[in-house]
């Protein structure tokens, strides 16, 4: 079984085709797909299709993307802190901090990330992370929570863009780090190097459509389907079976994401 383990299923470029997109992910061995959320309504679709497309493994995951986070600068809505419950639901997120866009102001992200650590630890749920270009301050607020507090967060550093020089610290923290498609790209070297190190039990593979496209693919579309050559490539890097890789994998997402104790 291939999982992605991050996917935009309700972007405006892939929602009119989403029966398609999951019957062809279906074709290609994906056994499993989170469809993440960037904002309250975005959510709201994600669960929506998790149920949709339950008998296909489709889960969600809710929350506010750092580029939104100046819309919830007040606070998360109850609406969304709601979502959480679902049984669909197997984490919060995508949240974090985004410096290179910097589409929201760098201390409401700061603050909105703040509230959805608050969130994770209060309803035990795994949270994925998006940090671009702000590795320092996201590593510092993570690092500076209580111990208490920072050892049940279970953190998922999604499309890890950290290099070389932060793994250290993200793997200290228990974390877990998923690779893209950016993985296959010919400048990606280094990220090649990272992925031949994250240890065997921390290590997620995903695509982020519709964005992110693996080779032969960069410059279109993105899909689930599309996965497979990010394990192919991240197979090749760790000198091993694709299927061998592939049940790692398995045993990780099930590990992080929980599904299969209390979920279909």
């Amino acid at each position: 079984m291939l999982i992605d383990s991050h996917c935009h299923l309700n972007s405006d470029e892939l929602r009119v085709d989403a029966d398609a997109l999951v019957r062809r992910a279906a074709e290609a061995g994906v056994g499993r797909m989170v469809v993440v959320g960037c904002d309250l309504e975005d959510s709201r679709e994600a669960v929506e299709m998790a149920h949709r497309y339950a008998a296909d493994g489709v889960y969600a995951a809710v929350g506010v993307h750092p580029h939104e986070a100046s819309r919830y600068a007040d606070g998360l809505p109850e609406a969304l802190l709601a979502l959480a419950a679902d049984e669909r639901v197997v984490a919060l997120g995508e949240a974090g901090l985004d410096y290179y866009y910097d589409h929201s102001p760098r201390d409401v992200q700061r603050s909105v990330f703040a509230m959805h650590l608050d969130w994770a630890d209060r309803v035990r749920k795994p949270l994925v992370l998006h940090v671009r270009d702000a590795m320092d301050d996201a590593l510092s607020l993570l690092e500076g929570l209580e111990p208490e507090v920072r050892g049940g967060l279970k953190l998922l550093f999604h499309c890890y863009a950290g290099g070389l020089g932060y793994l250290d610290r993200v793997l200290a923290l228990g974390a877990w780090c998923a690779l893209g498609g950016a993985v296959t790209w010919a400048r990606s070297d280094e990220l090649r190097e990272v992925a031949a190190r994250i240890p065997a039990d921390r290590l997620l593979l995903e695509t982020d459509c519709p964005w992110m496209a693996p080779r032969p693919f960069r410059g279109k579309l993105n899909e689930p389907s599309y996965v497979r050559y990010v394990y192919e490539a991240v197979a090749a890097a760790r000198g091993m079976a694709l299927e061998t890789l592939a049940g790692r994998v398995e045993e990780n997402a099930r590990a992080f994401f929980g599904w299969g104790r209390s979920h279909v």
